[in-house]
């Protein structure tokens, strides 16, 4: 392929629970493709400017880009952006032989409600203990006492030990900026965490009206964000942030995307944007059984309103072309269909290390041959390559 400039990339990692195990394996790949062939000046090449991400993948997304931050004057690199990617993994998956039996409970009791049958009569619909009861907070502060570690139960906790340089990072050297969606609970508020706000020189910078109003709102990147994002309200208490409380992502931006083609600046708009997704787009057919309804309900909860996010952008293409602006290139990186098709609602809460390993292995293999495609110029575009050819 004839030498050029790097292709600007965005990268939107969506939320799923543990199925974002896959999108670890994605980013891997992603991150190795870039490391092997940044000095290659025939090679197609990738310029990582944005990562967003929702719940799970915030935590994935802000792997990547602590990984690549510049902090206490040192730079960081896609290798140690890899090393955070792998980290995640060992906090992620059940490891002490604790975990793994509370692992193992949770995913019975979960499998016992899909079958409608509440397990021995004495287990309610997916173990739901109210987070704010005194029952829960003595189940959750008993579990270190149990062989259970902090940061495998406590979102706080783990990002301060995947991050622990994060007050460090040197802002103003900032290449790569971070998106993370979250639900303000109740103002009924969109909210997206920018790092773009924790840099002074871009504050000043002009955004488009529909970006900052009274229904949605940018905030400055911390980890309690990051926390706030991934506060599934059946497991977490809301996280409060300045005095407002905030839910998983999940219910606004499936990750925000948006804000990466507002800028008036076009150094900072991307060329392209993958989208890391993880919830099927389709289902194989009508479902019937509650358990079927709630696992189809939080897939289209998430799609629906990224696909929103993503028309948005295919309009604005329009205005762009007009303007002589190159238009911004989406495209999918996804599941097999065969694994897409098996997963459930339940699954999104093992943390079994065959499991995630299962889903990483996937989403690297898938994502190398993706790349393949890519560099070759055969990779498809939104919206025909984000369901399965041979589904409606």
């Amino acid at each position: 392929m004839a030498s050029g400039p790097p292709t600007k990339v965005a990268i939107a990692c969506t939320g799923g629970g543990t199925h974002a195990a896959f999108e670890i394996g994605v980013l891997a790949a992603i991150l190795e493709e870039m490391e092997v062939r940044k000095g290659d000046e025939n090679a197609r090449r990738i310029d990582l400017i944005g990562l967003s991400g929702t719940s799970a993948g915030a935590l994935c997304a802000l792997m990547v880009w602590y990984g690549l931050a510049r902090k206490n004057g040192q730079d960081g690199s896609n290798a140690s952006a890899i090393r955070q990617l792998e980290r995640l993994m060992g906090l992620f998956a059940a490891e002490t032989a604790s975990e793994k039996a509370f692992d193992r409970l949770t995913s019975l009791a979960l499998k016992a409600h899909e079958m409608e049958a509440p397990l021995l009569g004495l287990v309610p619909p997916k173990l739901g203990l109210n987070p704010a009861s005194a029952l829960s907070r003595a189940v959750f502060a008993a579990l270190p006492y149990l062989g259970v570690r902090t940061e495998y139960a406590d979102f706080r906790d783990m990002l301060d030990k995947l991050c622990p340089e994060f007050d460090d990072i040197d802002w103003d050297k900032l290449d790569v900026r971070l998106l993370v969606g979250a639900s303000e609970v109740v103002g009924g508020v969109e909210t997206v965490f920018d790092s773009d706000l924790n840099i002074p020189t871009r504050m000043a910078e002009k955004y488009d009206i529909f970006l900052t109003h009274r229904w949605h709102k940018r905030l400055p990147l911390t980890l309690s964000s990051v926390v706030a994002s991934g506060s599934l309200p059946e497991l977490f208490p809301a996280e409060e942030i300045d005095e407002r409380c905030y839910w998983d992502g999940l219910y606004s931006q499936n990750p925000p995307v948006r804000e990466f083609v507002a800028s008036t600046n076009p150094q900072y708009v991307p060329e392209e944007l993958w989208v890391l997704r993880i919830n099927p787009q389709q289902c194989a057919y009508v479902p019937r059984s509650m358990a079927e309804i709630e696992d189809r309900q939080n897939e289209l909860m998430g799609n629906l309103s990224l696909n929103k996010e993503l028309d948005l952008i295919l309009n604005l293409n329009q205005y762009r072309d007009s303007q002589t602006k190159r238009p911004v290139k989406i495209r999918t990186i996804k599941m097999t269909r065969r694994t897409a098709m098996r997963l459930k609602y339940s699954s999104k809460f093992d943390r079994s290390r065959a499991f995630v390993g299962e889903l990483r292995d996937e989403g690297h293999a898938e994502a190398q041959k993706w790349l393949g495609q890519w560099r070759e110029n055969k990779a498809g575009e939104y919206p025909d390559d984000a369901g399965y050819p041979d589904y409606p």
